[in-house]
């Protein structure tokens, strides 16, 4: 059987504290810490990974990963591939790369993200119109009030070019980011935007029509396109939505 895979699963000693109850700085609701937390997952190889523009972030990082028993695994190198939607963990003793198990992990926070500290993840569980049953992913919470601001950074893939190495090409997979953006009102309720259209918006928040029409004629571009924009648009929701 041809495989480059080899599963198996990993038990890491955490370094953390020994905590009854806390409020960590991530803000997550931490019920129990143990001073032993488990990281479970299958052996990874690195060959098989897909193109690094996929990655999140190219570099490893230092990353706390909250688990669906609210046990918290602090200071684990991480990188997040936006296309396969997993999560890699550099194990230090061996350094071999571990594809963590998705369905152990509830949130992870990267410290330190090009000198920015407030980049988090969670798992959502969202329907695809493709699928009869629901799925889980991950994505960016950005939290602007009342409202936040879910990032799916998911790709799709665009081609293949003839790339030169060592004297001879080879066929390179091209992979292009296509996010998908969920509003998440303060009922839970989600709603997916491929893009921030006047048309989706009138059909998908029907009751707030009016004002964002105004917020459009207001607006210096007329249009939602750009990160700020977006951003600017959400913080617009969560001021009506209070």
């Amino acid at each position: 059987m041809k495989t480059k895979i080899i599963l198996f699963s990993i038990i890491l000693v955490g370094i953390t504290s020994r905590i009854g109850f806390c409020q960590t700085d991530d803000d997550y609701s931490v019920k129990n810490i143990d001073s032993e937390s488990l990281l479970s997952g299958e052996l990874f190889n690195p060959e098989m990974m897909p193109n690094i523009s996929t990655h999140f972030n190219k570099e490893w990082l230092l990353t706390d990963i909250l688990l669906t028993d609210y046990r918290l695994v602090r200071n684990k190198m991480i990188k997040y591939n936006g296309l396969l939607d997993e999560l890699f963990w550099l194990e230090p003793e061996s350094n071999q790369t571990i594809k963590l198990d998705k369905e152990a992990i509830m949130k992870f926070h990267f410290l330190n993200f090009q000198g920015d500290t407030t980049i988090r993840f969670r798992k959502i569980k969202v329907k695809r119109d493709i699928f009869k049953d629901s799925s889980e992913i991950f994505v960016q919470d950005i939290n602007n009030g009342t409202l936040s601001l879910l990032i799916s950074h998911s790709f799709y893939f665009a081609g293949k070019e003839p790339v030169r190495m060592n004297q001879s090409y080879y066929m390179k997979e091209i992979y292009n980011e296509e996010p998908v953006y969920y509003l998440e009102f303060p009922d839970n309720k989600l709603i997916e935007f491929r893009k921030f259209s006047r048309k989706n918006l009138y059909k998908l928040i029907p009751d707030k029509k009016e004002m964002i029409r105004k917020y459009f004629r207001e607006s210096a571009s007329g249009k939602i396109q750009a990160v700020q924009e977006i951003l600017d648009f959400v913080q617009f929701l969560s001021s009506i939505s209070e």
